[in-house]
């Protein structure tokens, strides 16, 4: 099966950007308060620790899992894939 670069860049923004777009979850149990972002799997996690240091840099207290984001971007891909060929199929069964 080869793979189709458009379809998977265009997955790979659309994980991205569900990051702004969607909101997230706030978690309260098993350890700090924390967000956790993404879709549909959360694969970014922004804890909310008080700074006692002063840090001013913004990721300092998030955390990205990089293999549930490779995850994501599969399950996109293959949804979009599901999409076009449902499309075709419709357009083939449709009388001229």
């Amino acid at each position: 099966m080869k793979i189709n670069l458009k379809i998977f860049n265009l997955s790979a923004w659309l994980a991205a950007l569900a990051v702004w777009c969607l909101p997230g979850t706030i978690e309260t149990e098993g350890g700090p308060l924390r967000t956790e972002y993404g879709f549909p799997f959360r694969f970014l996690t922004d804890y909310h620790l008080p700074n006692p240091d002063g840090a001013i840099w913004f990721i300092s207290d998030m955390h990205i899992n990089l293999l549930v984001y490779f995850f994501n971007i599969l399950f996109i891909y293959a949804g979009i894939h599901v999409i076009l060929y449902l499309k075709k199929r419709i357009k083939e069964k449709q009388p001229e």
